[in-house]
C-alpha cells in the first residue's frame, strides 16, 4: 500500500516539464513588449530600485537568465545542467510569486471573480515549487519537447494572449496569471495522462 502511495504521489506531483517554462517565458516576453509598466518593473531591478543594490540586481540578472535558458532549450536537444535547471526554477517561481501577488491585490475587493481560480492554481504552483526545492527534489524535465508540441502550444498561448491581452484589456498580472496556468495545468495534465497510459509520440512528429 505504501508503495503504492508513493507512486500516486510522484506521478501527481507537478511537473515542469521545458515547454511549460517556454510558455512562461514567452508571455513574460509579450507583456513585456506592450506594457511600460512591466517594462519599468523590470528596469527596477537593474537599478536597484535606484540604490544600485547588489540583491536586486542580482534577482534582476537570475530572472533574464532563465527566461532566456527557458526559450532556448525548448529548441534544442541537450540536458539541462543543474545549474540552468536552478536558474530557471527561481526565475519562474519569482515571476509566478509577484504575478500572484499583484493578481490577488487586484483581484481582492472582488474575490468573487472566477479570476481568481488564476490567482489561487498560481499560488499553489510556487508553493510546490519552492518546496520541491527546499527538500532538493525539484527537477526539470529533460525530456525533448517535439516540434508539433511546440507549435501547439505556442499557438493556444498566442491566442490566450490576443483575447485577454488585446480585446478584454487585462492588466498584465491578470493576463499573465491566466498563461500561467495554462502553461502548468495544461502540461501538468498531459504529462500525466501519457504517462499513466504509456502514450509515445509517432518519430515523424518529434
Amino acid at each position: 500500500m505504501r508503495e503504492f502511495w508513493d507512486t500516486f504521489s510522484q506521478q501527481m506531483k507537478p511537473r515542469f516539464h521545458e515547454i511549460s517554462m517556454y510558455l512562461i517565458a514567452l508571455s513574460f516576453c509579450w507583456l513585456f513588449v506592450f506594457h511600460p509598466e512591466l517594462r519599468r518593473g523590470f528596469y527596477m531591478f537593474f537599478s536597484g530600485f535606484e540604490s544600485m543594490s547588489p540583491f536586486f540586481i542580482t534577482l534582476g540578472l537570475i530572472v533574464t537568465g532563465g527566461l532566456l535558458l527557458s526559450l532556448i532549450h525548448v529548441f534544442i536537444k541537450r540536458k539541462k545542467s543543474a545549474l540552468e535547471k536552478a536558474i530557471m526554477g527561481w526565475a519562474v517561481l519569482g515571476i509566478s510569486g509577484v504575478t500572484s501577488f499583484l493578481a490577488g491585490v487586484e483581484m481582492l475587493p472582488s474575490r468573487s471573480s472566477m479570476m481568481m481560480i488564476f490567482v489561487v492554481w498560481n499560488i499553489l504552483m510556487s508553493i510546490s515549487l519552492l518546496l520541491q526545492m527546499g527538500m532538493q527534489r525539484y527537477d526539470i524535465s529533460d525530456d525533448d519537447a517535439s516540434f508539433v508540441e511546440v507549435f501547439v502550444t505556442t499557438v493556444i498561448l498566442v491566442i490566450i494572449l490576443l483575447f485577454a491581452d488585446l480585446y478584454l484589456h487585462l492588466s498584465w498580472p491578470l493576463t499573465l496569471s491566466i498563461c500561467i496556468f495554462y502553461s502548468t495545468f495544461i502540461v501538468f495534465t498531459t504529462t500525466w495522462i501519457v504517462s499513466y497510459f504509456d502514450l509515445q509520440i509517432p518519430d515523424i512528429l518529434k
